[in-house]
């Protein structure tokens, strides 16, 4: 089985006081964090971030907050690490990257990124979820995960072939586990891990595996567990700068913010484990 052709996603959101969410068209001094506490409205234009899904609930709170403190508004646009990647190689502006730390590194040696502006966020394991109110398999171990996969009657994940680094380990763990031909059937890919855990709070698919930041934002599912650990990929996230680009000072601010006291509590809350 396999979901419905989609576009890959571009979401942009500008993330302004109270969490307001307004289109790219009503961009303007005007909506800016000063204007809306009745001071002057500040020249500076948004920060435009390119980020991945796994970072996406934490980094929307975190840039509210960023607004708040210094009147500036930050624009985030979300796809899978394969996806940002081709953006940042294919020339788009951007002044901020969060990614997986392998992609990301290789984008500061190719010189794309300044690599004195790298910050780690966080490190988060693959969980596996179910709707709310279904029974909970057993994975606590290779032979309970292999059984609970192969009784489940559809399996949604992130789209390896597009980039997604969960999905080409996903793959890689049911060929581990001799099982990939035996659900080839029942695997429902998505562009990215947020859609496949949707699908499961729809009823569309019977579980998901993907990052457990992803499954602890959505609604009407449960995180069962993380995989065992023999089969298990921890990810680390970090973010950089764009090299070279004129809003290096307030990039790097908005890092430093996003690495901070409170980017760790928002961090682990959501799931990553932070040091």
């Amino acid at each position: 089985m396999s979901a419905p052709e989609l576009s890959p996603v571009r979401r942009r959101v500008v993330l302004g006081l109270g969490g307001a969410m307004l289109g790219s068209a009503m961009l303007g001094s005007a909506m800016l964090g000063g204007a809306a506490r009745g001071q002057p409205a500040s020249p500076a234009v948004p920060l435009k971030v390119l980020g991945i899904g796994a970072v996406e609930h934490a980094v929307r709170d975190l840039a509210e907050d960023f607004n708040r403190a210094t009147g500036r508004a930050v624009t985030l646009e979300t796809g899978n690490g394969g996806q940002v990647a081709a953006r940042i190689r294919a020339g788009e502006r951007f002044d901020v990257v969060l990614n997986a730390a392998t992609t990301l590194d290789a984008l500061i040696a190719e010189g794309r990124l300044d690599g004195t502006t790298r910050r780690e966020l966080g490190r988060v394991r693959i969980g596996l979820a179910v709707r709310r109110g279904a029974p909970l398999p057993a994975i606590g171990s290779a032979d309970a995960l292999r059984a609970a996969l192969l009784a489940a009657p559809s399996i949604a994940h992130s789209d390896g072939a597009s980039g997604a680094t969960t999905g080409r380990h996903i793959l890689a763990m049911l060929e581990k586990l001799g099982i990939a031909q035996a659900v080839a059937a029942r695997l429902m890919p998505f562009p990215r891990g947020l859609l496949a855990v949707q699908a499961v709070a729809d009823g569309r698919a019977a579980l998901v595996m993907t990052q457990t930041s992803e499954i602890v934002v959505v609604p009407g599912v449960v995180l069962v567990g993380p995989l065992p650990a023999a089969l298990q990929l921890i990810t680390p996230y970090v973010g950089a700068a764009v090299a070279g680009l004129p809003e290096g000072a307030a990039a790097r601010e908005f890092l430093d913010h996003l690495a901070g006291s409170e980017g760790r509590a928002r961090f682990r809350a959501a799931g990553f484990t932070v040091t």
